[in-house]
């Protein structure tokens, strides 16, 4: 048996925010590289300082070659569903490492003395912005104490020594009120930048995460409208050819009957109307669900009138292999009434024809404190994983030609989606399938008042 496999509409992907930090944090650290290697270099043989060369060409050399690692990794997994917690750990772990290499490179040129240490600053600011908050925190703590350590223990770089110069706390047997000041000045420093850095992109995070739901759903409904004008474009188009055609049909049809023909050309004429009559309800069905789709207004409607409308919908001859068992206490949900009945009936249509002949379809029924769930089961041989991930596409059916349009999932969807809802599909081969609609319900008079007592303690 393959594995269980769900068809839903998946948020933005944290994996794919991840990467994209991932090629600017790239770039960024050439920069660094390429800048430490200048400065080492200037002030090593320009300025004439004495500096320890291996060591501080040692920490460029680490940063340059896990970049390099880091670039492999990247191109490997960009185009790749990887998980945003592993993206997550990896640049953590680079950031770790930038923060230890700053660290080595200030400890040998003169710690806290040292005029660069205040790109321990620009770290966390680039941390906070490709981090998660609580990665960030994390880091923040980690600098703040390795700061006391530079404070506390540095080798020291003549030039850097003046009048008023800041010695290591190691050399001086006590701490200064100065480089006590210092120290506070530099931590709190760090803390406010994370703090408002971190606040500003999760705020961003959100808007980008709102504006991409309100983008596919702004999408879904232009094409929803489209299909609903083509389809009412189509219906009328083709009503009057066909409505010619099944004049014709029906006359010959009686000429026939009176003529001494054989049962064969007879049985031709009468296959002829039917298929007009069944051409003729696609076209009303298509026109109707897609029409109404965009037109009809929200009401709230309980659960028992949705399941008697949906009964309404059905044929007679599938009601007695219906089985609903309805545990949802009259749940009331707000939504537009037929047109989501219709939604439903088309899921519930298509269970059926998944179903062996004489199988029953069953439909449960639950709420829960927020939802009405509608759980419809059939006893059908399931869907391939190939096409499960299809299934909701316009236009595509796993249906004999002439036996679907490939617009009921689709047009369900966007129905169940514009009112909050939810609807995904469930498959195991050989094991029928399990289609699961979450519908938003309505608070009754009694849960609000409770809410209201609860808060009020």
């Amino acid at each position: 048996m393959s594995p269980n496999v769900a068809s839903q509409v998946a948020p933005t992907s944290t994996g794919d925010r991840m990467s994209i930090n991932a090629a600017w944090l790239i770039k960024l650290r050439w920069v660094a590289a390429f800048g430490q290697l200048g400065t080492i270099t200037v002030v090593g043989s320009l300025l004439d300082v004495s500096i320890r060369w291996g060591v501080l060409l040692t920490a460029v050399a680490i940063t340059a070659v896990s970049n390099i690692l880091l670039n492999l990794y990247y191109r490997r997994l960009r185009r790749s569903t990887e998980s945003g917690w592993l993206w997550e750990n990896v640049l953590l772990g680079v950031m770790l490492l930038d923060l230890v290499s700053l660290t080595a490179l200030l400890y040998f040129t003169g710690g806290m003395t040292n005029p660069f240490c205040i790109f321990y600053m620009v770290n966390l600011t680039l941390a906070a912005i490709v981090l998660p908050g609580r990665s960030v925190w994390g880091l923040a703590a980690i600098t703040a104490v390795v700061i006391a350590f530079l404070f506390y223990d540095h080798v020291e770089v003549p030039i850097l020594i003046g009048r008023d110069r800041m010695q290591a706390l190691r050399q001086l047997g006590y701490v200064p009120m100065s480089q006590t000041g210092m120290y506070v000045a530099f931590v709190t420093c760090i803390f406010v930048i994370v703090y408002f850095t971190t606040r500003l992109t999760d705020e961003v995070r959100r808007r980008d995460a709102v504006l991409r739901r309100a983008e596919l759903q702004r999408a879904r409904s232009e094409k929803l409208e489209a299909l609903g004008t083509l389809a009412a474009g189509a219906a009328h188009e083709l009503s009057t050819p066909l409505a010619t055609i099944a004049v014709v049909a029906k006359e010959v049809q009686l000429e026939l009957a009176e003529m001494p023909v054989s049962d064969d050309l007879k049985a031709d004429i009468a296959l002829i109307r039917t298929e007009l009559d069944r051409c003729r309800h696609i076209l009303d069905q298509m026109s109707t669900n897609a029409g109404q789709a965009t037109g009809e207004t929200l009401a709230d409607v309980t659960s028992s009138q949705l399941i008697e409308e949906i009964r309404s919908l059905l044929d007679v001859r599938l009601l007695n292999r219906l089985r609903i068992r309805d545990r949802s206490d009259n749940a009331v949900i707000r939504s537009p009434r037929l047109v989501l009945a219709q939604s439903l009936r088309g899921l519930i249509k298509n269970a059926f024809d998944a179903s062996p002949e004489g199988t029953d379809v069953v439909v449960l029924l639950e709420r829960t404190d927020q939802h009405l769930v509608m759980t419809i089961r059939d006893e059908g041989p399931g869907m391939p994983t190939e096409v499960l991930v299809r299934i909701g596409e316009p236009f595509f059916t796993t249906k004999e030609p002439g036996a679907g349009t490939g617009l009921g999932i689709f047009l369900a969807k966007n129905v169940i989606e514009r009112i909050d809802g939810s609807l995904r599909i469930e498959s195991n081969a050989n094991d029928g399938t399990t289609v699961v609609v979450r519908l938003v319900r309505q608070q009754e008079p009694e849960e609000i008042a409770a809410a209201g007592a609860l808060r009020g303690k």
